[in-house]
């Protein structure tokens, strides 16, 4: 067998003649790594090696790493195929698609809800087998967790190097990397179910207590799967012609109601527009104000309510956003509104958002947002209004649903609060809005 060498410079291992080293993925650490492809079995495999330069303990402790890992087999643990030597410090392992959770999360993609919790207890569920063939991980964060569509999720990265692993710190790591792949940032104060839509309240208690250290990874394991939840169902395939009747006659019949004079809510957030938009909480919004008074208002301090003043943040834009409208937002009527533009293509498409900041009179630990359902924010914070838009603190992510969406908030003193809309929902065939009813800072204290 050839002897394997991890290049610092970027050129291609040396490898057995069985894999077909392909392309460089990058480095983790003192380790780096390469997508190749088992000839024998024709397959892709994922090839980490150490340095050259590596210690001979960091050798020895990665070697023994990697195979006590590869003692355990479960379809949420990288799979371990071969492994070298003290001399010869590389594995061979399972190609898991090549996108981690923390990929994801730099693209602003958080683990989606649907997948998010039979993956997340199989996980726990791998650990747990790890920890009982005697091995453990060492270092979990969410570029230790791989995620590829379609795919269950998988504890990969074996072999990091960490000198002080523990199977309680793993499932402590665990947990929180979980936490953060659905809040899509590491403020412990983001709540998981406040800001991924349909994720039962009680994921917060369990990944709260496997942080603590009061559960182990099997009662994590457990802990998840007793959750209930059923996904929504939506519905797929072609529509049958009964629908097709249904829609026809109610389209028929607002039709009719049209001619004969009735009033007919034509927001382009209307439940007849958007089915799934405006919560119960959050009525129509009135129509555009032409009031010339400055966008900016200050909401009174009473019950928690924090006052605070808003203008219209919208870096990339040409002066259309209704700023006149901005004070809506915080004027305790959620029957008046902010809203977007109209966009004839995704927001995404066209620039990186558009959204509305805050001057807090006090320092709130909550916020309360009521939005058009289907809108996809970011919380952010900073001293002052950064010039660029990565220059703002991101606090927590989401998607917005019907009602009141609550964000809890680390403490700031000062600074400036900003609601940043990345996404808005189609309204109308090719058309995109949103409406910000209300947004209430609160200290609950």
């Amino acid at each position: 067998m050839e002897r394997v060498r991890c290049k610092t410079d970027g050129m291609a291992p040396r490898l057995p003649p069985r894999y077909a080293t392909q392309v460089r993925l990058g480095r983790d650490g003192d380790v780096e790594e390469w997508l190749a492809t088992d000839t024998a079995l024709d397959r892709p495999v994922l090839v980490r090696m150490l340095d050259d330069e590596a210690p001979r303990l960091r050798r020895a402790a990665f070697i023994a790493g990697v195979r006590s890992a590869a003692k355990s087999h479960h379809v949420h643990l990288s799979e371990v195929y071969a492994v070298g030597s003290d001399d010869d410090p590389y594995t061979i392992v399972e190609w898991h698609g090549g996108v981690s959770v923390a990929d994801r999360l730099k693209a602003g993609d958080p683990f989606p809800v649907t997948e998010f919790l039979p993956n997340a207890a199989g996980l726990a569920d791998g650990l747990a087998a790890l920890h009982e063939s005697g091995a453990v991980h060492g270092s979990i964060d969410p570029s230790a967790i791989g995620f590829a569509a379609a795919h269950p999720a998988k504890l990969v990265a074996f072999g990091r190097h960490s000198p002080a692993g523990s199977a309680a710190r793993d499932t402590r790591d665990l947990a929180a990397a979980l936490r953060i792949a659905v809040t899509g940032n590491d403020v412990p104060g983001v709540r998981p179910s406040q800001v991924a839509e349909g994720l039962p309240p009680a994921v917060d208690d369990v990944l709260a207590a496997g942080e603590a250290g009061r559960l182990d990874a099997g009662g994590l394991a457990a802990g998840l799967r007793a959750i209930p939840y059923q996904p929504v169902e939506r519905p797929t395939g072609s529509w049958s012609w009964q629908w097709l009747v249904v829609i026809a006659v109610l389209l028929t019949s607002a039709m009719l109601v049209a001619v004969a004079g009735r009033a007919i809510d034509v927001d382009p957030d209307s439940p007849f527009l958007f089915p799934a938009a405006p919560a119960p909480t959050a009525p129509t919004p009135t129509e555009p104000s032409e009031d010339p008074s400055p966008p900016t208002v200050t909401t009174p301090d009473v019950g928690g309510r924090l006052s605070a003043t808003v203008t219209v943040y919208d870096p990339e834009g040409d002066g259309s956003e209704r700023d006149s409208e901005a004070r809506n937002a915080i004027d305790g009527d959620p029957a008046t509104a902010w809203r977007t533009e109209r966009y004839f293509s995704p927001l995404p498409a066209l620039k990186d958002g558009v959204g509305l900041t805050f001057t807090v009179g006090g320092t709130p630990d909550l916020v309360e947002i009521i939005a058009s359902e289907g809108t996809r924010y970011e919380v952010g914070w900073a001293e002052e209004v950064p010039g660029i838009v990565s220059g703002w603190q991101p606090i927590a992510s989401g998607t917005m649903f019907s009602g009141t969406n609550m964000v809890q908030l680390p403490a700031r003193q000062g600074g400036i609060w900003l609601l940043w809309l990345t996404d808005l929902p189609e309204v109308a065939t090719d058309e995109y809005r949103a409406t910000v009813s209300e947004v209430t800072f609160r200290f609950t204290g």
